[in-house]
């Protein structure tokens, strides 16, 4: 049987070479040490993962592929570093956030140079796979990350303007797709085809298999931030409440409680998350098990994750290496510890 998490574990250590010749040896003070801080942490390299296993998958040479998933990593720390200070997230990768120890301008400013680094990255694959192919990757990382930076928007927008009781799986699912859809999955596979060669016909059915792919991946990371082991996550069990996430988990809630249950979950939910005790995430979370939150999702995530096997299976029934994209879809939507 196929096994995405030991495919990701194998390939890590290529991606992570590559990474290394790129991050900086020299600077004033602590520079080096505070831009390397999340990019040595290591993250699950699902993104990059996945573009070596797509180029793979369509008999491309996964080797001219490394420094795009190299890319792809970077991208992923400049990002969880401004999401964490939006958030005054507490952790990432089960250490401080990078803001928690040196503060937000600093954390700011490294993001901002893992940012340039990625970029440098994609220029200089210039040199394995020439001038043509790799500013259609450049494009490629513009048009998903556009589309993630609006869906950040659309996020901090939501929790700014909409009260809670306007939220709709709807709004949630809109989030999902600008966040994760795109960014975590149909981009990433995307860009393993590209590389090899595929036409655009095969990038628009990877959308179609990777965006709801993507929903359900959202889906299935908001349970395990109330669910997971938080020494495996990497994360502060809970964040999403202290953060006041308008998920999936939280618009079940509060479309199933009523008179002063409801009233109490919603003014927790409006406080600061200096102002929320731990008694009263935990009572958020306690109550998502009790009212059935944790199963509507669990639902959900697999519909999302049976609608990208039916695609999937519709539109590459002989791809090569079609048992390790199944357990990939298993993997990013159904259950498991990290």
């Amino acid at each position: 049987m196929a096994d995405f998490k030991k495919f990701l574990a194998d390939n890590k250590p290529i991606i992570w070479e590559e990474i290394k010749k790129y991050l900086p040896t020299n600077g004033f003070n602590n520079f080096t040490d505070v831009v390397s801080e999340y990019p040595r942490r290591q993250g699950k390299y699902g993104r990059g993962g996945l573009i070596l296993l797509s180029c793979e998958a369509f008999s491309g040479d996964y080797t001219k592929a490394v420094r795009t998933a190299a890319a792809m990593q970077l991208s992923e720390d400049w990002l969880l570093i401004h999401d964490d200070i939006m958030d005054d997230s507490e952790e990432r990768r089960g250490k401080p956030a990078l803001h928690r120890l040196h503060g937000n301008e600093i954390a700011l400013n490294a993001g901002d140079y893992l940012n340039l680094l990625m970029w440098k990255v994609l220029l200089d694959n210039k040199k394995v796979l020439g001038n043509e192919l790799s500013f259609r990757v450049m494009d490629e990382f513009a048009r998903f990350l556009d589309i993630t930076l609006r869906g950040q928007h659309n996020e901090s927008f939501v929790i700014n303007t909409l009260s809670f009781d306007e939220l709709t799986d709807k709004i949630f699912e809109d989030i999902a797709y600008g966040k994760s859809a795109e960014y975590t999955i149909a981009g990433p596979l995307r860009l393993g085809a590209m590389i090899a060669g595929e036409s655009e016909d095969t990038l628009s059915h990877l959308s179609d298999v990777g965006i709801p792919l993507g929903i359900g991946f959202q889906i299935r990371d908001d349970l395990l931030n109330i669910t997971g082991n938080g020494s495996v996550y990497g994360k502060e069990i809970g964040g999403d409440i202290y953060e006041g996430k308008r998920t999936l988990l939280l618009i079940h809630l509060i479309n199933n409680t009523i008179d002063e249950e409801h009233e109490k979950v919603i003014d927790i939910m409006k406080k600061s998350r200096k102002d929320k005790t731990v008694e009263e995430v935990n009572y958020i979370i306690d109550l998502m098990k009790e009212k059935g939150s944790v199963t509507y999702a669990e639902k959900r995530a697999q519909i999302y994750a049976d609608e990208a096997r039916s695609k999937f299976n519709r539109y590459f029934p002989n791809i090569k290496n079609k048992e390790i994209f199944e357990a990939a879809i298993d993997f990013f939507t159904m259950k498991r510890d990290l």
